[in-house]
């Protein structure tokens, strides 16, 4: 309310001072002004919040970096049963509510809904029956802008989330980082349903192959990923020929332990980092040269990393595009706009600063010196 009240206090303030002197601006001022005040606008605000607040944990949840894509799919399905639940007659009673509440709440004076008034068509000798129009401004809107907008996002929705678009998407949320570890730690916990539909799809993939490479790249999966790295210490095996004592063996138990616990803490923060996606597994796969040995399993994850679950990481780059590259940046270099572009939308990229400061040092002799020497 206090929002909608600044607003035409500040149309009122630019149509007093600038209307004067510029027609248009006082027109254009005068018809927001009455605009803004309509109970009509207000049924239609109220609408669309009611969407948008139903709609709001999907938008978000697919504008996440690390998405799961499980509970992503699961949201969907919700959210398109809580849209249906508004065609009922008590969601709109419920708009009608807030909107008096708003109106009787507030100090400015809102134009009702008006009759139109209707238009007789002459009936003609063939025809034998006659549109019959609605009357009740009310109904009205109800049936041409509160169920014509449910109907919109609903057809949308369904369209693009149908059962053929979900159900391969459920099945590659298994190929994430979490639902691996998930599997390494109970096997029983892979559903007897698993890769049914994503191998409906992607005929070439045998389902059975799959499951059973899955099963097996699961059990093994820490060593997969422990092995990666050098570890400090290569063989774990105690010298007979030299005199330690317990004390020294105490020592070695120590380091190895430290090791380890390093390890788990480094895995706790991958799997905080990376529990949806399936990039840094993708990447463990390819640098373990496992691509011969589950061959299945690879072309799954390759689908899985190339297919695009959302739009929005592309659409937050032209956003940020257009942030960078304004008007008053239109002689911009092509490198300088792409090395701008990645400082903008890797900002979760931890830079190499010693690449960084033997590059500023090549610039010049000064700061050569300052810098490297």
């Amino acid at each position: 309310m206090k929002f909608h009240y600044a607003v035409l206090q500040t149309l009122e303030e630019i149509k007093n001072l600038e209307g004067v002197t510029d027609a248009t601006v006082g027109a254009t001022c005068s018809g927001l002004i009455d605009y803004f005040t309509l109970q009509r606008f207000l049924l239609t605000a109220f609408t669309f919040k009611k969407l948008f607040d139903i709609l709001e944990v999907v938008t978000r949840q697919f504008q996440t970096h690390d998405m799961d894509i499980l509970l992503a799919t699961s949201i969907v399905t919700k959210t398109i049963d809580a849209i249906r639940k508004l065609r009922a007659n008590n969601s709109f009673e419920e708009i009608i509510k807030l909107t008096d509440n708003f109106i009787d709440e507030s100090d400015t004076d809102f134009t009702p809904l008006k009759n139109i008034r209707l238009r007789r068509v002459p009936k003609k000798a063939d025809e034998l029956t006659q549109d019959n129009p609605i009357v009740c401004p009310t109904k009205k809107f109800e049936v041409e802008t509160y169920n014509a907008a449910i109907d919109v996002t609903l057809n949308e929705l369904s369209d693009r989330f149908e059962t053929t678009n979900i159900g391969p998407l459920i099945d590659i949320a298994l190929l994430s980082y979490r639902r691996v570890q998930e599997v390494h730690n109970d096997p029983s916990m892979l559903p007897k349903d698993a890769f049914i539909e994503l191998c409906k799809v992607y005929s070439k993939i045998n389902r059975d192959c799959l499951i059973s490479e899955y099963l097996q790249f699961c059990r093994n999966f820490n060593e997969f990923e422990n092995n990666l790295n050098l570890p400090e210490v290569l063989h774990n095996v105690c010298n007979n020929d030299s005199s330690n004592d317990e004390g020294d063996n105490d020592d070695n138990n120590i380091e190895l332990n430290t090791y380890d616990d390093l390890n788990e803490t480094e895995n706790d923060q991958r799997v905080i980092k990376n529990i949806g996606s399936t990039k840094k597994l993708f990447e463990m796969f390819c640098l373990a040269g496992l691509t011969s040995c589950f061959p299945n399993l690879y072309v799954a994850l390759k689908i899985s990393v190339t297919l695009p679950i959302s739009s929005c990481s592309v659409e937050r780059s032209f956003s940020k595009l257009k942030l960078i590259k304004s008007k008053l940046r239109t002689s911009m270099l092509q490198d300088r706009l792409e090395n701008l572009m990645k400082i903008s939308c890797e900002k979760d990229t931890d830079p190499v600063v010693d690449n960084i400061i033997l590059s500023l040092a090549g610039k010049s002799s000064r700061l050569c010196k300052a810098l490297v020497y």
